[in-house]
């Protein structure tokens, strides 16, 4: 998903929804009776969001919205990393991070000029 139209404001919000969903499902595991029954409402309203946004989906972008959400714990991961680092290697790893992307979008557009 892009950063147009919303939709990056849309892929943050699922990410998090899906995060706080299978954190619910951890707190679920190991709680008793009116716990387990508050967080499996808690998890159905989740469900109830993400399938929404899923079935408003054209096919290619239901694809995406997959693999964005397999996605959401491996942002998650690297996040939690990130909190150790001071600014300045916050800001290396941004530097790394936007090199990368760059890299990657000047393989693409050679691909896209037949080279």
């Amino acid at each position: 998903m892009s950063k147009t139209n919303n939709t990056y404001s849309l892929a943050k919000s699922l990410h998090h929804i899906n995060i706080a969903r299978e954190y619910m499902l951890d707190v679920k595991r190991d709680a008793h009776s009116n716990v387990k029954n508050m967080f499996t409402n808690y998890i159905t309203k989740c469900d109830y969001i993400l399938s929404g946004v899923r079935d408003m989906l054209s096919e290619e972008n239901r694809i995406v919205f997959k693999k964005e959400l397999k996605d959401s714990f491996l942002i998650e991961a690297i996040n939690d990393k990130l909190i150790h680092l001071d600014e300045n290697e916050k800001i290396e790893v941004e530097n790394f991070i936007d090199l990368i992307i760059k890299k990657s979008k000047n393989e693409k557009q050679k691909k896209l000029n037949g080279g």
